[in-house]
């Protein structure tokens, strides 16, 4: 065997065994990316102690919970989706893990109205009712957790970093849409609003 054929082999040669099926790909993909933070998080006030830990969370929960307060606006929405995204990065307290729990097992009584649902849920209806300061800097630590996983990735593969041409063009078509969808509904509601006001005089007419 000549010298190149070796070279060619030892670079074709995987550095582990191979998955045998889609299936076993699949399975090592799920979860991918989702990590807890490196220690347990010890939260004291109001004299409680709480022990937890939180870890990035998937893109599918990130958009639930935007989605969950679409109906507020400013202020009110931002703190809002800071409670989304907390019930659902919040893994483990005092020595239950929440993310291994079977669906069975999940249902708890909401103690603002007696009625069981899912430990997201309830967690979300919880911290609504934190002091402002331990949400802020739980929200604090959930973000400086996730940067270090970025930073972390960024700096192994240092070209993803970048804004290539082709993710301005379809970010640049993104807000497009975004800003013509927004536009549309500036205008249905003045075109209501007008309405209601030409059909207002007539009905004291009327009357």
């Amino acid at each position: 065997m000549e010298e190149n054929d070796v070279d060619r082999e030892e670079l074709s040669s995987p550095t582990e065994e191979s998955p045998k099926s889609l299936d076993e790909i699949v399975a090592r993909l799920l979860g991918f990316g989702i990590e807890e933070n490196e220690e347990i998080l010890t939260l004291k006030s109001a004299g409680k102690t709480v022990r937890l830990r939180v870890s990035n969370i998937p893109t599918q929960d990130e958009m639930t919970a935007l989605i969950a307060a679409e109906e507020l606006k400013g202020y009110a929405w931002i703190q809002q989706v800071k409670c989304e995204i907390l019930s659902r990065a919040i893994t483990w307290i005092d020595g239950v893990s929440i993310r291994t729990l079977p669906p069975e097992k999940r249902l708890v009584v909401d103690p603002a109205d007696k009625v069981q649902k899912d430990i997201q849920v309830v967690l979300r209806n919880v911290i609504l009712g934190w002091g402002q300061e331990l949400k802020n800097v739980l929200w604090k630590i959930l973000m400086t957790h996730q940067q270090r996983i970025e930073d972390r990735l960024v700096e192994s593969f240092p070209d993803s970093a970048l804004m290539t041409d082709v993710e301005k063009r379809f970010m640049e078509q993104a807000l497009k849409e975004v800003e013509e969808a927004t536009a549309d509904v500036i205008r249905e509601n003045v075109e209501k609003i007008f309405e209601d006001s030409e059909a207002a005089p007539t009905e004291e007419k009327k009357a």
